[in-house]
């Protein structure tokens, strides 16, 4: 008499095999994925830090007495902006809201 189970298993077993090899296949693609992500968003932090590093510097040397108003005040509103965006997105902080 035949097992009709022993002749299912190695079926099953193949099956289950080429599952898990195409779970790990995919695992392995988006683990690749996420890495570049990773090294793409390290560098665009840098590129920001550097710009918002500028713009103070450039804020900072600016001489009021030579300098045109609209000019002064983008940069300062450019500064500021920045600021935020660096605390929010590099630092991630974010100030506490009050509730009241």
């Amino acid at each position: 008499m035949d097992n009709p189970k022993t002749e299912e298993e190695p079926k099953n077993e193949g099956m289950y095999l080429e599952a898990m090899k195409q779970l790990q296949d995919k695992f392995n693609t988006f683990n690749k994925k996420r890495i570049i992500i990773e090294n793409k968003n390290k560098m665009l932090a840098k590129e920001l830090l550097t710009c918002y590093g500028l713009v103070r510097i450039i804020d900072s040397l600016i001489n009021p007495e030579n300098t045109d108003f609209q000019v002064m005040m983008s940069i300062e509103i450019l500064r500021g902006y920045m600021s935020d965006v660096v605390d929010e997105c590099i630092l991630d902080f974010r100030p506490e809201e009050d509730d009241d």
